[in-house]
């Protein structure tokens, strides 16, 4: 196993780079540069981050984990900003169970021992996770999947907006009909898209100045969002959307397309305009361009279960968690001690409702 300490993922040794640009044949969120983004402009300042490697000349995959602070445990490289994580590796890699064994082994390994591994934002369905949990659980640790969070999707391959807004529920086709029509009468409403590093820096005060008066209060990481926007336009992937009413910034949101796939990542909305719904009305609008221009496979909206995503986009899938314990440390073993009563627990209570 190799590790990189604190890696500059803008400048990866070539071997490295090309395993991140085959993950990123499927995701985004396998960039280095987003990587970059997130490892400069949203963990806390005592994180190291590390990545793990088989011991390959061009490796098969890659495990992607950060140490906060001084307890002697990894979690993944990604907070609440990521959408999709897992372990790097190219679609149908032949290697990937033997080079997953070998990163869990390594890992298991180090000296002195690592407590605990939490991964999050995992896929379930992908080939990866049940070799992840085999990995481990081979090299002597113990393994707790947890439900992380859903992902609310649809289906857009050969979809126009169309026959997307003939899907919707009708009440919601009738409040974006009718306020919609009514900014247009009054001439109040207009729209500003960036796609690319053109005035981008306009686009970033727009959505900053509608972030301050929406509902999400402060963010903990002011830096992150504006330096995302900027990479995404970068590399192509941006759909930043500004709705103006009475030539003030109303609405914002920020879409990342990528490969067929376009995630709806962040929203916001200027709370003085609550009643003219103007989050709708954006909401549609981007809806409108991107199945017109991109024409993506999938829409879908991140991470998170909110109410209303379900009226926009009908399917749901899941992304779960893994908690992995050394038992051959004292923590370790405390938090497999808790995870296994925990594990009992949840099957007592059932048990008891049920009798």
């Amino acid at each position: 196993m190799n590790v990189v300490e604190t890696p500059d993922f803008l400048h990866l040794p070539p071997p490295i780079a090309a395993l991140f640009t085959r993950a990123a044949e499927r995701s985004f969120f396998a960039l280095p540069i987003w990587y970059h983004v997130l490892s400069r402009h949203g963990t806390d300042k005592d994180t190291t981050a590390r990545i793990y490697l088989d011991n390959a000349a061009s490796p098969h995959a890659a495990l992607l984990c950060q140490q906060q602070g001084t307890p002697r445990r990894l979690v993944s490289l990604a907070n609440f900003y990521t959408t999709e994580h897992g372990p790097i590796h190219a679609a149908n890699e032949p290697q990937l169970a033997d080079a997953l064994a070998e990163i869990a082994h390594g890992i298991a390994s180090e000296k002195p021992g690592w407590q605990s591994l939490q991964l999050t934002g995992l896929d379930p369905a992908a080939t990866a996770y049940p070799l992840l949990i085999a990995g481990f659980r081979h090299a002597g640790w113990r393994v707790f999947p947890y439900f992380d969070s859903g992902t609310w999707y649809e289906d857009t391959a050969g979809v126009d907006f169309a026959q997307y807004l003939a899907g919707r529920p009708s009440t919601l086709r009738n409040t974006w009909r009718r306020r919609s029509a009514k900014l247009e009468a009054d001439k109040r409403a207009s729209f500003v898209f960036h796609e690319d590093v053109t005035a981008i820096e306009s686009g970033i005060a727009d959505y900053e100045a509608i972030y301050r008066t929406s509902w999400k209060g402060g963010e903990p990481y002011p830096d992150f969002t504006p330096a995302l926007i900027r990479a995404a336009a970068a590399v192509g992937a941006l759909r930043l959307g500004i709705l103006r009413v009475d030539d003030r910034p109303a609405a914002a949101q920020i879409w990342l397309v990528w490969r067929g796939h376009a995630t709806i990542y962040k929203l916001a909305h200027d709370s003085h305009f609550d009643d003219l719904s103007v989050g709708t009305i954006l909401t549609m609008r981007m809806f409108e361009r991107v199945l017109e221009r991109d024409r993506p496979a999938e829409i879908n909206f991140g991470r998170g279960d909110d109410p209303y995503k379900k009226l926009w986009l009908t399917k749901r899938r899941e992304r779960w968690g893994l908690l992995m314990t050394n038992p051959r440390t004292l923590t370790g073993l405390f938090l497999t001690i808790r995870e296994n009563i925990a594990a009992l627990l949840r099957r007592w209570r059932p048990a008891k409702a049920n009798g």
